[in-house]
């Protein structure tokens, strides 16, 4: 979810797309066709994601009527997650064999780990390779030894900094495209008492943005997986220097002083408010967020660039999934549900009730209007991995939301945050037996 200043045509940035990503078929093993079922078949999806693409409700009920319509004899419960509650719900329900037929996963690591641990069964054996190939991030973050784990269903870029030009003008500042322009804007509005960046890291989620979109600027997906599986440190300069520049805004003053005790989406109203010149938003809601305040007053952009890295001043992309559990008596049909969600009527109604972007390569990106959303996409296209989705995450929630929280709470310095996520990781991998194996095979 990001968004840029120039206007190229759309078609150009599906063209990036298309030759950007290399979709490696997986070798599907369907089950044998079967007919569809006659009988009364009972689906429960567990889902998230109106949180971060408002409208996403509204889809999610229009696509099962319109589904139900279609297959008279199958019935779909859906229930909406809390935020908190998504990882562990789910956790619970894996435990007990029982719960969800479909269930909402974030990409990467989220995706990868009920995999791995056999809670839920790969979409490839149910959705031909033929089909799946349209389904934009399948192979860079969901695929397996050759199998495709969950489905894509919409597109997260990952994660855009919204600048309000209104704002910096008043002070006669500029939006800032480099970390030291970055410090020096804090360094005038903190005087003023005025938050460059709202956040907040209360809950913790934030931490994982701040560490792929500052932390993501030095190192690849590859580099992040051979530092979870030892080949590298995390206390090696291209992975610990980001922990140095985020102590570096706390040092110059660049948040909202209670950034601590703040959730998330509470500091993004700073924003909105006019209280603060910048904040950090989930790609879908980007849009959102520029038209309520007036698209022409915001710059939608990547984090400043710190880094000459191969990402540094790219936005991540990532794809929101949904998989079918291990336990489903109705694999197949829950497929099926999966399969309509991408046929044309339901990605331009996603499009048309959320504003964002459906994850599949058939949704025509001439619909797009919008300037600000055209952009968004344009940026999202060619994007960087999103690196948190790439490390375990108990790795995420122990070191990573942890140590962001003391660091920003002026508790902890960068060079002591990293060393604690190093020794977080070497811990994980003594305690889990399977992890290297799994993480190694993961990036190959």
């Amino acid at each position: 979810m990001k968004i840029r200043g120039k206007t190229i045509a759309v078609g150009c940035a599906a063209a990036v797309l298309l030759t950007s990503l290399s979709f490696v078929t997986a070798s599907a093993t369907i089950k044998p066709n079967k007919a569809f079922p006659t009988k009364p078949v009972t689906l429960t999806m567990w889902w998230w994601g109106e949180q971060e693409a408002p409208g996403a409700q509204a889809w999610v009920d229009a696509t099962v009527k319109a589904y139900q319509k279609k297959r008279p004899n199958v019935t779909i419960k859906t229930v909406l997650q809390t935020t908190d509650g998504l990882v562990p719900g789910f956790a619970a329900a894996a435990a007990a064999k029982s719960g969800p037929d479909l269930q909402y996963f974030w990409g990467g690591i989220y995706s990868q780990q009920p995999g791995w641990d056999g809670q839920i069964a790969p979409v490839s054996d149910y959705i031909p390779a033929s089909e799946l190939k349209h389904y934009i991030n399948a192979t860079t973050e969901l695929s397996f030894n050759g199998k495709i784990w969950t489905a894509p269903w919409y597109v997260n870029p990952s994660f855009p900094v919204l600048a309000r030009t209104d704002i910096l003008s008043k002070y006669n500042l500029k939006v800032p495209t480099t970390w030291t322009d970055l410090l020096k804007v804090c360094d005038v509005l903190s005087k003023e008492g005025v938050p460059t960046l709202a956040g907040g890291v209360k809950d913790g989620w934030f931490g994982g943005w701040l560490y792929s979109i500052i932390g993501g600027q030095s190192v690849t997906n590859k580099d992040v997986v051979a530092a979870v599986v030892g080949k590298q440190k995390f206390t090696d300069a291209k992975h610990s220097d980001w922990w140095t520049r985020l102590q570096e805004t706390k040092e110059r003053k660049c948040w909202n002083s209670d950034i601590n005790s703040l959730e998330l989406y509470q500091a993004q109203q700073l924003w909105k408010d006019g209280k603060a010149a910048m904040t950090v938003v989930a790609g879908p809601d980007a849009p959102n967020f520029a038209n309520a305040v007036g698209a022409s007053k915001v710059v939608v952009m990547a984090m400043p660039k710190w880094s000459t890295g191969k990402f540094a001043g790219k936005m991540g992309s990532t794809s929101q999934t949904i998989g079918i559990t291990q336990w489903s008596k109705n694999k197949e049909v829950a497929a099926d549900f999966i399969m309509f969600g991408h046929e044309k009527a339901q990605l331009e109604s996603w499009y048309k009730l959320t504003g964002s972007m459906p994850a599949d390569d058939r949704f025509d990106l001439n619909l797009v209007k919008d300037p600000v959303k055209r952009a968004l996409f344009k940026s999202a296209l060619p994007g960087a991995p999103y690196i948190e989705n790439f490390i375990p995450a108990q790795l995420d929630a122990d070191a990573v939301f942890a140590n962001v929280q003391l660091v920003l709470s002026g508790t902890k310095t960068g060079k002591a945050a990293a060393a604690d996520m190093q020794a977080v990781m070497e811990r994980l991998r003594k305690t889990d037996r399977n992890l290297v194996k799994n993480f190694t095979a993961w990036n190959k």
